[in-house]
Formats: C-alpha cells, sequence, structure tokens
C-alpha cells in the first residue's frame, strides 16, 4: 500500500507542476484548489518507503493506508483527465465553442478536486491519532542502485555442490541405461517449494547424453493451474518440432501431437505438477504410441508421483552450508577470494535461510547491491519476519521485496497478477509506463529505464529469466513469489482462478485466467485501471456500451478472446494507454473512434487475421511509442508514421507502393529502439540511409517474403533481387545496433555495411540471426565482430564451407539449420 502511495504521490505532484504552467487552467475555476491539492501531496510525499511492513502488522494502519491509497488513485485520475481537458482545448479550432462545449467538464473536475481536498484534511488529521509514525526515517535497508556486477548463465549460477551433479549423473545413466521399451517410464523429483526441483530437471534435461539419446523429440511443459490443455497440446507440439495454429480443437491438437511423436524416442519433463489429471485425462494416450518414452516430473505431491506409476522418485533435500554459500556468493556475484571477507555473515545467512535455494538466492538478489561486509551484518540483523504473512512467504522472500526501491516493488506486484509459469516478455515494461511506474531519470529515454527495471527484478531474482534466452527476453516468476506478491496487494488486484471467481467491490486491476467460465461484473467496476484477458471466450459476449462505464482503464489486454470487433464506444477510455487485442481472429476493422485516445502510447493487434485496415485517426495520436501489426491482412500501412516522434518499438510494418507508408518515413523516426520491417520485396528504394543517425536503435530485423520449405520458397526476378539489394544497402543502422535479424534475403550479396569491415560499422553488434538467405554463397565475416555472443544461421542454402572469417575469439555461437557445409 505504501508502495503504491510512493509513486502515485510522486507521480501526481510531477503532473500537477505542469498542468499549472498550462494556459488552459487559467480558464477554469479551479486553479486555487489545483494548488491546494498540490500543497497537500507534499505532505504524502514524505511517507516511510516501508509503509507496507506498517500495514502488515497493525490493522488501524493498514485501514488509514487504505484511505490514502484510494483518495491517491483519485488524484491520479483528477490529473489525467485536466491533462485530457487541456489537449481538446488546444486541439480545437473554434476557443468559444470549446469554451462552451467543456464548461459541464470543467464543473464536474472542480467538484471532484473540491472532494478530494475535503478527503486529505481528514486523512491527514486521521495520521495523527491513528499512525505517529507515518512520517519517519526509513528502515536500515537502502539500494544503493543496480549492481555494478555482471551476471553469469542463470543454469550455471544455480548449481552448487556435490551432490546435485551426482544426483544428474545417477539419474541421467538410469534414464538412458533402460534401453528402448515399448512402455512408459516416469521418473519424480520430489521436494517442497523453493528446494531446487526445477534447477535439478534443467540439469538432466540439459545433459547431452540424454540430448543424444533423445535428439528426435525433447519435450519441457511447465505446469500450472490456469494453463488450458489447447495451450499445452500447442506448446508440446511445438516443442516436438510440429507447428501448432491458433484456432485449433482439441481433437485435432491431439492429432498434430501424434503425428510428431508416434514411434520416435522421447523425453519429456512435466514441471511442477500439482496434480496427476494433465497426465492421466490427456498426455498419457498419445505418449503411449511413442517407440520408447520416458517422463521426468518435478512435484510437491508423493500422491501426483504414485499415481503417475513413477519407477524411481528422488527426493531434494534441504542446502547444506557449504552448498548454500556457494550458491549465496555466486547469487550475489561475488568471486571465489571474496569468501574470506564475507564468509562468516554469509553462513549465518544462509542459516537463518534454512537451506532453501529460493530463498538464499533472494536474499542474494539483495546483497548484490551491498559492497561491504558492514551492510551484509546489517542486512543478517535487520527483521526478516512480520506478523500477519503467511508462513511460506515469511523471512527471505519478504526481504527481498522489501529491499526494492518503491517503483521496482510496484513492477513486481503488479507481475504478480499475471497467470502461473507465465512467460513475462521483456515487453512488460510498456505495462509499467502505462500505469505511471517508471520514474524518468534525466534525459535518459523512459523505456531505457524500465528495461534497466526488468533486468534488475531478474539480478535480485524476483523475477527467474528463462535459460533458453541469452538475453533475457523471456522470465517467468516462481510460485511462493507470485503468492508473496498477490497477498500484498490484497484487494487491490486480483487474479482470477477457480479458486477467485469472485471480484472485490473497489479492484483496481483485474487479471482473468482461462479456467474461469465466465467473467462478472466488470461495469460494476468503476475504479479498473487494468483489465488483462488471455485466451478465453468469455469476452464475446461483452456488451458493446461497457466500456462508457470504464473511464479508469490505462490497460485493456484482451489477447485470444474471441472478440469478433472492437465497439465504437472504446473511444470512451479517454485515459487508456495501451491496447492489446491480439490474436483475435475475427476482428476486421478498428473504430474510428481510437482517434479520440489520446494518451494511447502502445497498440497492439499481431495475429487478428481478417484485419485489413487501419483507421486514419490513428494516425493522429502524436503519443504513440509501441505498434504491432504482423499477422494481418493489411495491404498497406497508412502515411503517417512519421509523425510518430515517440516511437520506441515498430513492429512488421511495410511499404507497398507509393500511397501509404513509405521507408523515407523512419527518417524522423528519432527515439526508435526496435524495428521490424517486413514485404521489402513491395519496397522501394529510400532517397537516402534512413537509419544511419538513429543512436538509439539497439534492434532491427528486415525480411522479404519467403516460404520455409523449398518448394513453397518465393521466386524473385533480376531487377526484383537488385531492388531489394539496394534497399538492404539503404538500411545501414547505426554503430549502436545490438541485435540484427534478416528473415528471407533472396539477394546474392549481404548489404556492404554488414559484409565488409562490420567492426567498424556494427562495434556493438552481439546477436547476429540470418533465416533463408539462400543465395548467399558466403556468410559475412562474424568473427571481426568484437562483441558477438551469438551467431544463428539457418537456410543458407548457397553456403558450402566456412572459412576462418567466421570465428572470433572468445565468441559463443549457436549455428542453427545449416547443410551440407564444410569448415575449413
Amino acid at each position: 500500500m505504501g508502495t503504491i502511495l510512493v509513486c502515485l504521490s510522486s507521480k501526481c505532484l510531477e503532473k500537477l507542476v505542469g498542468i499549472l504552467r498550462e494556459e488552459f487552467v487559467k480558464t477554469l475555476f479551479v486553479r486555487r484548489d489545483i494548488r491546494k491539492l498540490r500543497e497537500s501531496l507534499k505532505y504524502f510525499d514524505s511517507v516511510c518507503e516501508d509503509a507496507d511492513a506498517l500495514a502488515l502488522e497493525n490493522r488501524v494502519t493498514g485501514t488509514w493506508w487504505s484511505d490514502v491509497k484510494d483518495v491517491m488513485y483519485d488524484v491520479d485520475d483528477i490529473v489525467d483527465f485536466l491533462r485530457a481537458h487541456s489537449y481538446k482545448q488546444r486541439s480545437c479550432d473554434c476557443v468559444l465553442f470549446s469554451r462552451l462545449a467543456q464548461l459541464p467538464l470543467d464543473y464536474r473536475i472542480a467538484r471532484r478536486i473540491k472532494y478530494v481536498n475535503e478527503r486529505l484534511v481528514q486523512i491527514t488529521m486521521n495520521s495523527k491519532m491513528f499512525v505517529p509514525l507515518a512520517v519517519r526515517s526509513p528502515q536500515i535497508l537502502q539500494r544503493n542502485g543496480v549492481c555494478r556486477y555482471v551476471a553469469a548463465s542463470v543454469d550455471e549460477l544455480d548449481v552448487v555442490g556435490r551432490e546435485i551433479k551426482e544426483t544428474t549423473d545417477d539419474m541421467v545413466q538410469m534414464i538412458i541405461g533402460c534401453g528402448h521399451q515399448s512402455t512408459i517410464s516416469v521418473y519424480g523429483i520430489l521436494g517442497m517449494g523453493g528446494i531446487g526441483k526445477t534447477t535439478l530437471a534443467q540439469k538432466i534435461y540439459n545433459d547431452g547424453r540424454i540430448r543424444e539419446r533423445f535428439h528426435h523429440v525433447l519435450i519441457w511443459l511447465s505446469i500450472s493451474e490456469s494453463i488450458s490443455e489447447t495451450d499445452l497440446l500447442k506448446e508440446a507440439i511445438e516443442k516436438a518440432g510440429g507447428q501448432s495454429y491458433q484456432g485449433k480443437s482439441k481433437d485435432q491438437l491431439l492429432q498434430a501431437l501424434l503425428n510428431c511423436i508416434t514411434e520416435q524416442s522421447i523425453f519429456l519433463v512435466l514441471d511442477n505438477m500439482t496434480s496427476s489429471h494433465i497426465w492421466i485425462d490427456l498426455l498419457r494416450s498419445p505418449i503411449e504410441r511413442c517407440a520408447d518414452a520416458h517422463v521426468l516430473v518435478t512435484t510437491r505431491s508423493r500422491d501426483v508421483l504414485s499415481q503417475m506409476n513413477a519407477i524411481h522418485v528422488h527426493k531434494v533435500h534441504k542446502l547444506k552450508e557449504h552448498d548454500g554459500l556457494e550458491l549465496l556468493m555466486k547469487r550475489s556475484f561475488r568471486t571465489e577470494d571474496e569468501i574470506n571477507v564475507f564468509g562468516d555473515v554469509g553462513s549465518q545467512i544462509v542459516k537463518k535461510c534454512d537451506g532453501l535455494p529460493l530463498a538464499i538466492k533472494n536474499v542474494a538478489g539483495v546483497l548484490s547491491s551491498k559492497a561491504t561486509k558492514e551492510e551484509w551484518a546489517r542486512v543478517l540483523e535487520s527483521r526478516w519476519c512480520y506478523e500477519g504473512l503467511p508462513e511460506e512467504i515469511q523471512g527471505p522472500l519478504y526481504l527481498s521485496y522489501s529491499d526494492l526501491s518503491p517503483q521496482l516493488k510496484t513492477c513486481f506486484l503488479w507481475c504478480a497478477l499475471l497467470p502461473q509459469n507465465f512467460h513475462i516478455h521483456r515487453d512488460v515494461t510498456y505495462c509499467w509506463i502505462a500505469e505511471g511506474f517508471v520514474k524518468k531519470e534525466g534525459s535518459r529515454p523512459i523505456h531505457e529505464v524500465a528495461k534497466d527495471y526488468y533486468h534488475e527484478l531478474i539480478m535480485r531474482n524476483l523475477l527467474q529469466a528463462r535459460p533458453e534466452y541469452i538475453d533475457k527476453g523471456i522470465s517467468t516468476m516462481h510460485d511462493l513469489l507470485r503468492l508473496l506478491g498477490q497477498y500484498l496487494t490484497g484487494d487491490e488486484a486480483m487474479f482470477m482462478d477457480e479458486e477467485n471467481d469472485e471480484t472485490p467491490p473497489n479492484v483496481w486491476r483485474l487479471a482473468v485466467g482461462n479456467v474461469v467460465e465466465e467473467i462478472p461484473g466488470i461495469q460494476d467496476q468503476k475504479n479498473l485501471r487494468c483489465v488483462q484477458v488471455y485466451y478465453h471466450d468469455a469476452c464475446r459476449s461483452v456488451k458493446r456500451d461497457i466500456y462508457r462505464k470504464l473511464e479508469h482503464l490505462r490497460i485493456l489486454i484482451l489477447v485470444g478472446a474471441c472478440l469478433q470487433s472492437i465497439p465504437e464506444s472504446v473511444g470512451h477510455l479517454v485515459l487508456l494507454r495501451l491496447l492489446d487485442v491480439s490474436y483475435n481472429e475475427e476482428i476486421k476493422q478498428l473504430p474510428e473512434s481510437i482517434g479520440n485516445l489520446t494518451f494511447l502510447e502502445y497498440l497492439s493487434v499481431s495475429g487478428c487475421l481478417k484485419l485489413a485496415s487501419l483507421p486514419a485517426s490513428l494516425m493522429t495520436l502524436s503519443t504513440i511509442s509501441f505498434l504491432s501489426i504482423g499477422g494481418t491482412r493489411l495491404t498497406q500501412v497508412p502515411k503517417g508514421i512519421g509523425n510518430f516522434r515517440r516511437m520506441d518499438n515498430l513492429r512488421s510494418v511495410f511499404q507497398v507502393g507509393t500511397r501509404g507508408f513509405r521507408l523515407d518515413e523512419l527518417d524522423s523516426l528519432s527515439k526508435i529502439r526496435r524495428l521490424l520491417l517486413i514485404k521489402l520485396e513491395k519496397a522501394s528504394p529510400p532517397a537516402s540511409p534512413v537509419l544511419c543517425n538513429k543512436r538509439h536503435l539497439k534492434e532491427l530485423g528486415i525480411s522479404c517474403t519467403m516460404g520455409e520449405e523449398a518448394d513453397c520458397r518465393t521466386s524473385y526476378e533480376d531487377n526484383e533481387v537488385k531492388n531489394i539489394e539496394e534497399i538492404y544497402n539503404k538500411l545501414c543502422p547505426s554503430q549502436n545496433l545490438q541485435y540484427i535479424f534478416i528473415d528471407g534475403f533472396p539477394g546474392g550479396v549481404f548489404p556492404e555495411w554488414l559484409s565488409s569491415e562490420p567492426q567498424d560499422t556494427l562495434p556493438n553488434l552481439a546477436h547476429l540471426h540470418f533465416n533463408h538467405c539462400i543465395s548467399c554463397p558466403e556468410l559475412p565475416p562474424a568473427g571481426q565482430l568484437p562483441m558477438l555472443q551469438v551467431l544463428h544461421v539457418k537456410g543458407a542454402d548457397a553456403v558450402v564451407s566456412i572459412g576462418h572469417e567466421l570465428f572470433g575469439k572468445g565468441v559463443f555461437y549457436i549455428l542453427g539449420t545449416v547443410e551440407n557445409i564444410s569448415v575449413g
């Protein structure tokens, strides 16, 4: 509660200062009340940051904080309505008509400001009776900024001691020693939450002997209570090397899975099994069709393993003290030499964590920003437990949360609202920005600041990066940390599932799991600021005028919600900043009323297969910083992309002819960081290079239409190939580029900026991906790139040999499907 309060009060103060400077406020009758509101907020901006702990232990204090939080949300709404009011005033041609039209809104805002000021006065008086410590010094634990140490691979950091290595070896030998057999062999890893079951399973899954033995089909499935059977089958098909498409039925998906695994040798990991029904009712039948199947299960329940007829069960025990200390040192990014300095206090911290790896890793996240032994000792001596917290999230887990800045706390709590085992993409940062959680830092782009938040949560082990993503682009949240976050948010935010299927009366953020049969009464939740629905068809029956009643929404995510259209009433969401309607296959158009969303920053319509056009009004919104339009029926992108001067991330944009978007418009996007250009075979070369001055551009994807299989590939005439080569040469990026994805390139020669002296043109390039560059006989000299970490090559049909120019000192490569190549 206090966390939200600190962020909201400072944010509102900043906004109010800006509003009072604007000319239009002088015409309102509330200028004095706005000043009074600003003065009141100065008091609340000084409250202590550990208010969450105070509220946990004192019910009266908790009630007081809850009242403050409610009124702060009202203040934030008022401020944003004022800003929207200002925009309409400035954009109206007729000043007199504008004033007459806005008088009712003036009166409404004035009444709300007066009411809020009265509430703030009362709350301040109540604080003197009930919360005498409301303004005090912060707790001992202080953040010292982002850790200066660089984290290594997630897998290796988690592996400590001889026991896990010996257990891995024993279980691998047991699995590969069974030989080929027609029956299914099930192996279990049993243990309490946070004890390291998944880490052990990952070691086994990634072992070279397992990958050699089951090289055809290896599948890892993370099981959660909210995952649907169809989503699970789709993931299994993709992991087995097949292709799954949205909209297929369960029976069709089962058949697709059978096609992938029948008569194959398969190694399947089922991580975090809470019950056996997923296995018994869904997966066992297709797995029985394999020639040879071995299944590894991690679970907290011995009954699950018994019901699955496990032939071997390994119980994971708590870490021994010296192994726990090794994990603590590695996860706090200390060298082996530093154990002499930190070892004694570190051993006491490990004992306090009771040998639980998750607890040790989370405390290590706190210690990673502590530079001295004295700071470590203060962490040891600080208070770890608070009355009111459930036992399983006491101690180290709460400590790791309480050490965060207010901004990072709110971002962590927001992620706890997501479904269990949800793949948290790095684009979650756009949600944090839309909620106002990210604090500006001087002249730095706010999206860069948000990216630092994401990586710090990973560094502190509050988010777990998926090891298969080297850039940490996908992460998850451990069940216990998710439980902690949901407990701390209380009734303010809710994830609806089978256990929680009724919404509190004043919920601010709502996420809906796909196991919920219907979404009850959203229109009655007038305070909602964030709604998230993932792959749930209940939205199909939502009333078309519902958005008129949800005027406080900042975030609306309706992904795969079976929507057939977006109603015009969405234009009433004047405070909306983020709109994601991806993978609603029946949507054919967006309403023109989207042009009323003057705060809209993020729009994604990816995977809306029938969407054939974008509204002209969209191109008038100067606030857009994220636009994703891939996987649609769009034949043309409207002209005006160049007006989006705040554009940070532009996905799947393309040029067709001369009437709509042209590549030359990219020249004005000075702040862009990530760019994906597709269908470049249909474009005209820009008049001059358009990306060389984009100093913020970090990620670039460029592609031509190209079939995956050789017999389905698009063929191009010589003049078309020449045009494509010229376009690629004109897309020369700046030296700050870190990622490049070239997907589908029919040219015979790579662009000059990539093939000649790339160490000068791309000195910071870390990831280089080539997909279906079918006609180039030589790959670029990647070995010359000093910062390169990953090289991925797939479908390089014309390449027959690789020379020394491809290999560099200390470079980590992932070489993909490159056939018939000799290495010289």
